[in-house]
Protein backbone atom coordinates (compact mmCIF):
# COMPACT_ATOMS: atom_id res chain seq x y z
CA UNK A 1 0.00 0.00 0.00
CA UNK A 2 2.62 2.45 0.86
CA UNK A 3 4.28 1.47 -2.41
CA UNK A 4 1.53 2.50 -4.61
CA UNK A 5 1.08 5.71 -2.68
CA UNK A 6 4.52 6.67 -3.00
CA UNK A 7 4.06 5.78 -6.90
CA UNK A 8 1.04 7.81 -7.10
CA UNK A 9 2.90 11.39 -5.36
CA UNK A 10 6.20 10.57 -8.12
CA UNK A 11 3.80 10.52 -10.82
CA UNK A 12 1.86 13.93 -9.63
CA UNK A 13 5.16 16.07 -8.42
CA UNK A 14 6.17 16.05 -12.12
CA UNK A 15 1.95 17.11 -13.23
CA UNK A 16 2.64 20.07 -10.94
CA UNK A 17 5.85 21.13 -12.27
CA UNK A 18 4.70 21.12 -15.68
CA UNK A 19 1.34 23.35 -15.39
CA UNK A 20 0.02 25.18 -18.52
CA UNK A 21 -2.25 28.11 -18.68
CA UNK A 22 -5.19 27.43 -21.01
CA UNK A 23 -6.41 30.54 -23.31
CA UNK A 24 -9.26 30.66 -25.57
CA UNK A 25 -9.48 34.62 -27.06
CA UNK A 26 -12.53 35.10 -29.22
CA UNK A 27 -12.78 37.72 -31.28
CA UNK A 28 -15.41 39.63 -33.13
CA UNK A 29 -15.29 42.82 -35.22
CA UNK A 30 -17.83 45.15 -37.08
CA UNK A 31 -19.13 43.89 -40.39
CA UNK A 32 -17.61 47.17 -41.91
CA UNK A 33 -14.12 46.83 -40.72
CA UNK A 34 -11.40 46.28 -43.54
CA UNK A 35 -8.94 43.91 -41.19
CA UNK A 36 -8.29 40.29 -42.53
CA UNK A 37 -5.66 39.26 -40.03
CA UNK A 38 -5.22 39.78 -36.40
CA UNK A 39 -1.73 39.32 -34.59
CA UNK A 40 -1.34 38.62 -30.78
CA UNK A 41 2.01 38.91 -29.56
CA UNK A 42 3.05 37.96 -25.85
CA UNK A 43 5.88 36.78 -23.93
CA UNK A 44 6.20 32.96 -23.74
CA UNK A 45 8.00 33.04 -20.65
CA UNK A 46 9.72 34.77 -17.83
CA UNK A 47 13.23 34.26 -19.30
CA UNK A 48 12.91 38.09 -20.88
CA UNK A 49 13.48 36.04 -24.99
CA UNK A 50 11.90 37.52 -27.74
CA UNK A 51 7.92 37.72 -27.76
CA UNK A 52 6.18 34.88 -29.46
CA UNK A 53 3.36 35.85 -32.26
CA UNK A 54 0.73 34.38 -33.43
CA UNK A 55 -1.17 35.26 -36.75
CA UNK A 56 -5.17 33.80 -37.32
CA UNK A 57 -7.29 35.30 -40.59
CA UNK A 58 -10.76 37.27 -39.74
CA UNK A 59 -13.32 35.35 -41.56
CA UNK A 60 -17.02 37.06 -41.53
CA UNK A 61 -16.05 39.02 -38.66
CA UNK A 62 -14.73 36.61 -35.93
CA UNK A 63 -11.12 35.05 -34.88
CA UNK A 64 -9.66 33.05 -32.81
CA UNK A 65 -6.71 32.10 -31.07
CA UNK A 66 -6.00 28.96 -28.52
CA UNK A 67 -3.49 27.35 -26.68
CA UNK A 68 -1.29 26.78 -23.63
CA UNK A 69 1.11 28.80 -21.61
CA UNK A 70 2.86 27.98 -18.87
CA UNK A 71 1.31 31.12 -16.88
CA UNK A 72 -0.59 33.68 -17.68
CA UNK A 73 0.93 36.61 -19.38
CA UNK A 74 0.12 40.20 -20.99
CA UNK A 75 -0.98 39.61 -24.68
CA UNK A 76 -1.19 42.67 -27.54
CA UNK A 77 -3.67 42.13 -29.86
CA UNK A 78 -3.29 43.73 -33.56
CA UNK A 79 -6.07 44.03 -36.19
CA UNK A 80 -4.36 44.20 -39.23
CA UNK A 81 -5.91 46.22 -42.70
CA UNK A 82 -4.47 44.81 -45.81
CA UNK A 83 -2.57 47.94 -47.11
CA UNK A 84 -2.97 49.54 -50.18
CA UNK A 85 -0.66 49.16 -53.46
CA UNK A 86 2.25 50.99 -52.98
CA UNK A 87 1.33 52.10 -50.01
CA UNK A 88 2.37 51.65 -46.12
CA UNK A 89 1.20 49.29 -43.24
CA UNK A 90 -1.64 49.99 -41.09
CA UNK A 91 -2.52 48.27 -37.86
CA UNK A 92 -4.85 51.26 -37.43
CA UNK A 93 -8.05 52.17 -39.52
CA UNK A 94 -7.58 54.82 -42.10
CA UNK A 95 -3.94 54.88 -40.83
CA UNK A 96 -4.04 57.04 -37.90
CA UNK A 97 -1.32 57.63 -35.54
CA UNK A 98 -2.11 58.60 -31.70
CA UNK A 99 -5.60 56.76 -31.45
CA UNK A 100 -5.60 55.84 -27.91
CA UNK A 101 -4.67 52.20 -28.91
CA UNK A 102 -7.09 52.29 -32.01
CA UNK A 103 -7.84 48.53 -32.96
CA UNK A 104 -5.33 47.56 -30.37
CA UNK A 105 -6.35 45.05 -27.63
CA UNK A 106 -4.62 43.84 -24.00
CA UNK A 107 -5.68 41.32 -21.90
CA UNK A 108 -4.06 38.36 -19.92
CA UNK A 109 -3.80 34.74 -21.87
CA UNK A 110 -5.99 33.63 -18.95
CA UNK A 111 -8.78 31.04 -19.55
CA UNK A 112 -12.01 32.41 -22.30
CA UNK A 113 -11.81 35.86 -23.25
CA UNK A 114 -14.27 37.58 -25.78
CA UNK A 115 -12.14 40.54 -27.48
CA UNK A 116 -15.34 42.70 -29.21
CA UNK A 117 -13.85 45.60 -31.47
CA UNK A 118 -16.74 48.50 -31.97
CA UNK A 119 -16.93 50.51 -35.22
CA UNK A 120 -14.19 52.91 -33.65
CA UNK A 121 -11.62 50.29 -33.28
CA UNK A 122 -11.59 50.17 -29.61
CA UNK A 123 -12.07 46.63 -27.57
CA UNK A 124 -13.94 45.59 -24.94
CA UNK A 125 -13.32 42.48 -22.72
CA UNK A 126 -15.46 39.69 -21.58
CA UNK A 127 -14.83 36.93 -19.40
CA UNK A 128 -11.13 35.67 -18.21
CA UNK A 129 -9.81 34.04 -14.97
CA UNK A 130 -8.33 36.18 -11.81
CA UNK A 131 -5.47 37.69 -14.11
CA UNK A 132 -7.37 39.35 -16.24
CA UNK A 133 -9.91 40.25 -13.36
CA UNK A 134 -6.40 42.43 -11.74
CA UNK A 135 -5.19 43.47 -15.16
CA UNK A 136 -8.96 45.22 -16.05
CA UNK A 137 -8.78 46.92 -12.48
CA UNK A 138 -5.45 47.59 -13.13
CA UNK A 139 -6.64 49.42 -16.87
CA UNK A 140 -9.86 51.21 -14.77
CA UNK A 141 -7.27 52.37 -11.59
CA UNK A 142 -5.03 53.84 -14.22
CA UNK A 143 -7.62 55.74 -16.29
CA UNK A 144 -9.87 57.04 -13.62
CA UNK A 145 -6.87 58.66 -11.64
CA UNK A 146 -5.04 59.90 -14.91
CA UNK A 147 -8.32 62.38 -15.13
CA UNK A 148 -6.82 64.08 -12.15
CA UNK A 149 -2.86 63.76 -12.53
CA UNK A 150 -1.07 66.43 -13.19
CA UNK A 151 2.02 66.22 -15.71
CA UNK A 152 4.47 67.23 -13.00
CA UNK A 153 3.55 63.73 -11.28
CA UNK A 154 5.32 61.74 -13.81
CA UNK A 155 6.74 58.24 -12.42
CA UNK A 156 5.20 59.15 -9.39
CA UNK A 157 1.94 58.07 -10.68
CA UNK A 158 2.67 55.34 -11.70
CA UNK A 159 4.52 54.43 -8.18
CA UNK A 160 1.51 54.69 -5.62
CA UNK A 161 -0.49 53.30 -8.82
CA UNK A 162 1.59 50.01 -8.89
CA UNK A 163 2.09 50.11 -5.14
CA UNK A 164 -1.58 49.72 -4.46
CA UNK A 165 -1.84 47.32 -7.01
CA UNK A 166 0.54 45.00 -5.42
CA UNK A 167 -1.37 45.69 -2.17
CA UNK A 168 -4.60 44.35 -3.36
CA UNK A 169 -3.58 41.71 -5.39
CA UNK A 170 -0.43 40.63 -3.67
CA UNK A 171 -1.03 36.88 -5.75
CA UNK A 172 -1.49 37.47 -9.09
CA UNK A 173 1.23 37.60 -11.57
CA UNK A 174 -0.22 40.91 -13.32
CA UNK A 175 1.18 42.33 -10.26
CA UNK A 176 4.73 40.98 -10.99
CA UNK A 177 4.66 41.96 -14.11
CA UNK A 178 3.54 45.66 -13.61
CA UNK A 179 6.40 46.26 -11.11
CA UNK A 180 9.11 45.38 -14.08
CA UNK A 181 8.54 49.23 -14.54
CA UNK A 182 11.23 48.97 -11.40
CA UNK A 183 12.86 46.20 -11.54
CA UNK A 184 14.57 46.50 -15.45
CA UNK A 185 17.10 48.64 -14.49
CA UNK A 186 18.22 50.45 -11.01
CA UNK A 187 16.25 49.32 -8.21
CA UNK A 188 15.13 51.45 -5.54
CA UNK A 189 15.01 49.42 -2.22
CA UNK A 190 12.50 51.92 -0.64
CA UNK A 191 9.96 51.56 -3.45
CA UNK A 192 10.66 48.08 -4.53
CA UNK A 193 11.10 46.26 -0.99
CA UNK A 194 7.42 47.56 0.59
CA UNK A 195 6.01 45.24 -2.51
CA UNK A 196 7.76 42.49 -2.55
CA UNK A 197 7.12 42.25 1.21
CA UNK A 198 3.13 42.82 0.02
CA UNK A 199 3.83 39.57 -2.21
CA UNK A 200 2.54 36.48 -1.91
CA UNK A 201 5.08 33.86 -1.03
CA UNK A 202 4.07 32.56 -4.51
CA UNK A 203 4.63 35.45 -6.35
CA UNK A 204 7.78 35.90 -4.26
CA UNK A 205 9.20 32.34 -5.42
CA UNK A 206 8.13 33.26 -8.98
CA UNK A 207 10.52 32.48 -11.67
CA UNK A 208 10.31 36.73 -12.60
CA UNK A 209 10.70 37.75 -9.11
CA UNK A 210 13.45 35.46 -8.30
CA UNK A 211 15.45 36.75 -11.03
CA UNK A 212 15.81 40.20 -9.82
CA UNK A 213 15.72 39.46 -6.10
CA UNK A 214 19.53 39.46 -6.14
CA UNK A 215 19.72 42.54 -7.77
CA UNK A 216 16.94 44.16 -4.57
CA UNK A 217 19.52 42.54 -2.09
CA UNK A 218 22.31 44.20 -3.61
CA UNK A 219 20.52 47.15 -3.61
CA UNK A 220 19.75 47.29 -0.26
CA UNK A 221 23.45 46.57 0.25
CA UNK A 222 24.60 50.17 -1.48
CA UNK A 223 22.43 51.86 1.12
CA UNK A 224 23.44 50.40 4.14
CA UNK A 225 26.36 52.24 4.66
CA UNK A 226 28.64 48.88 5.19
CA UNK A 227 30.06 49.30 1.37
CA UNK A 228 33.63 51.31 1.29
CA UNK A 229 33.98 53.45 -2.09
CA UNK A 230 36.85 52.79 -4.50
CA UNK A 231 38.72 56.23 -4.14
CA UNK A 232 39.92 56.82 -7.77
CA UNK A 233 41.90 59.89 -8.64
CA UNK A 234 41.49 61.57 -12.85
CA UNK A 235 42.01 64.85 -14.49
CA UNK A 236 39.70 67.83 -14.50
CA UNK A 237 38.84 69.74 -17.52
CA UNK A 238 42.35 71.91 -17.13
CA UNK A 239 44.12 68.82 -17.04
CA UNK A 240 44.47 68.60 -13.35
CA UNK A 241 44.33 65.24 -10.92
CA UNK A 242 41.21 64.92 -8.78
CA UNK A 243 41.55 62.60 -6.67
CA UNK A 244 37.43 60.93 -4.60
CA UNK A 245 39.80 60.63 -1.19
CA UNK A 246 39.86 64.83 -1.05
CA UNK A 247 36.17 64.88 -0.47
CA UNK A 248 36.44 63.20 2.21
CA UNK A 249 34.16 64.66 5.41
CA UNK A 250 31.57 65.76 2.74
CA UNK A 251 28.44 64.05 0.89
CA UNK A 252 29.28 63.09 -2.43
CA UNK A 253 27.58 62.14 -5.68
CA UNK A 254 29.58 59.90 -7.90
CA UNK A 255 27.78 61.51 -11.15
CA UNK A 256 28.30 58.86 -14.20
CA UNK A 257 27.05 60.55 -17.74
CA UNK A 258 28.30 61.22 -20.92
CA UNK A 259 28.02 64.22 -23.56
CA UNK A 260 26.48 62.08 -26.48
CA UNK A 261 24.00 60.27 -23.10
CA UNK A 262 20.24 61.68 -23.44
CA UNK A 263 18.97 60.47 -20.67
CA UNK A 264 21.99 61.59 -18.70
CA UNK A 265 21.07 65.31 -20.07
CA UNK A 266 17.54 64.86 -18.93
CA UNK A 267 18.68 64.36 -15.54
CA UNK A 268 21.21 66.53 -15.25
CA UNK A 269 18.41 69.15 -14.29
CA UNK A 270 17.40 67.43 -11.59
CA UNK A 271 21.08 66.85 -9.91
CA UNK A 272 21.38 70.59 -10.21
CA UNK A 273 18.48 70.95 -8.24
CA UNK A 274 19.52 68.91 -5.62
CA UNK A 275 23.13 70.42 -5.47
CA UNK A 276 21.39 74.01 -4.98
CA UNK A 277 19.16 72.47 -2.55
CA UNK A 278 22.12 70.71 -0.26
CA UNK A 279 25.02 72.16 -1.34
CA UNK A 280 25.49 74.61 1.78
CA UNK A 281 25.26 71.12 4.37
CA UNK A 282 28.34 69.55 3.17
CA UNK A 283 26.98 68.05 -0.16
CA UNK A 284 29.17 68.12 -3.36
CA UNK A 285 29.22 66.82 -6.84
CA UNK A 286 31.78 64.79 -8.75
CA UNK A 287 30.68 64.34 -12.39
CA UNK A 288 32.70 61.18 -14.26
CA UNK A 289 32.12 61.38 -17.88
CA UNK A 290 32.51 58.52 -20.15
CA UNK A 291 32.82 61.07 -23.08
CA UNK A 292 35.89 60.12 -25.32
CA UNK A 293 35.47 63.52 -27.17
CA UNK A 294 36.54 66.77 -25.10
CA UNK A 295 35.50 69.73 -27.01
CA UNK A 296 32.06 67.37 -26.84
CA UNK A 297 32.42 66.93 -23.04
CA UNK A 298 33.16 70.66 -22.50
CA UNK A 299 30.24 72.38 -24.77
CA UNK A 300 28.19 69.79 -22.53
CA UNK A 301 28.85 70.93 -19.10
CA UNK A 302 28.36 74.83 -20.69
CA UNK A 303 25.19 73.68 -21.91
CA UNK A 304 23.74 72.21 -19.29
CA UNK A 305 25.63 75.11 -16.35
CA UNK A 306 27.02 72.14 -14.71
CA UNK A 307 28.78 74.16 -11.65
CA UNK A 308 30.52 71.50 -9.69
CA UNK A 309 33.78 69.57 -10.56
CA UNK A 310 33.39 67.17 -13.72
CA UNK A 311 36.69 64.72 -14.98
CA UNK A 312 37.08 62.48 -17.61
CA UNK A 313 39.67 60.18 -18.69
CA UNK A 314 38.37 59.60 -22.22
CA UNK A 315 38.08 56.42 -22.11
CA UNK A 316 34.31 55.74 -22.36
CA UNK A 317 32.80 52.72 -21.45
CA UNK A 318 36.69 50.96 -20.65
CA UNK A 319 37.23 53.62 -18.47
CA UNK A 320 39.01 52.19 -14.68
CA UNK A 321 36.45 53.76 -12.83
CA UNK A 322 33.50 52.22 -14.19
CA UNK A 323 34.76 48.87 -13.76
CA UNK A 324 35.36 50.04 -10.32
CA UNK A 325 31.90 51.06 -9.56
CA UNK A 326 30.53 48.16 -11.89
CA UNK A 327 28.56 50.49 -14.11
CA UNK A 328 26.98 48.72 -16.98
CA UNK A 329 24.92 51.64 -18.17
CA UNK A 330 24.45 55.26 -17.84
CA UNK A 331 22.80 57.44 -16.04
CA UNK A 332 24.39 56.11 -13.00
CA UNK A 333 25.58 57.26 -9.91
CA UNK A 334 26.83 56.78 -6.25
CA UNK A 335 26.13 58.62 -2.99
CA UNK A 336 29.00 58.47 -1.02
CA UNK A 337 28.93 59.56 2.82
CA UNK A 338 31.43 61.66 4.72
CA UNK A 339 33.11 58.41 6.14
CA UNK A 340 33.96 57.12 2.33
CA UNK A 341 31.02 54.69 2.26
CA UNK A 342 28.64 54.11 -0.07
CA UNK A 343 24.83 54.86 1.33
CA UNK A 344 22.65 55.32 -2.24
CA UNK A 345 23.29 54.19 -6.02
CA UNK A 346 21.56 55.00 -9.00
CA UNK A 347 18.90 57.97 -7.22
CA UNK A 348 17.12 59.52 -9.88
CA UNK A 349 14.72 61.59 -9.87
CA UNK A 350 13.03 62.41 -6.40
CA UNK A 351 14.31 59.81 -5.36
CA UNK A 352 17.92 61.64 -5.22
CA UNK A 353 15.84 64.59 -3.32
CA UNK A 354 14.57 61.47 -0.90
CA UNK A 355 17.96 60.07 -0.15
CA UNK A 356 19.61 63.19 0.41
CA UNK A 357 16.76 64.55 3.16
CA UNK A 358 17.13 61.53 5.13
CA UNK A 359 20.95 61.69 4.89
CA UNK A 360 21.71 65.63 5.15
CA UNK A 361 19.65 66.86 8.61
Amino acid sequence: MKRLAALSLALTIPAIGLAQTVYDIRGIIPANHKATKAVMSYPPDDKGGEYAADTTAIIDGKFRFKGTIGRPQLAELNLIIPRPAGGPRQRSQGGEEGNNMKNVGLFYLDGTIDVTFDTAGMASYRGGGKEQDAWMFYSAEAAARSKTAGAADGMRFYEELVADMVKRFPDAYASVDLMDLFTQSSIQPGLVEPMYNTLSKRMQNSEKVLRWKPRLDQAKEAMSGTITAPVFTINDIEGKPVSLASYKGNYVLVDFWASWCVPCRAENPNVLAAYEKFKGKGFKVLGVSLDDNKDRWLKAIAEDKLPWKQVCDFKAFKSEVKELYDITSIPANVLVDPNGKIVGKDLRGEHLHQRLAEMIK
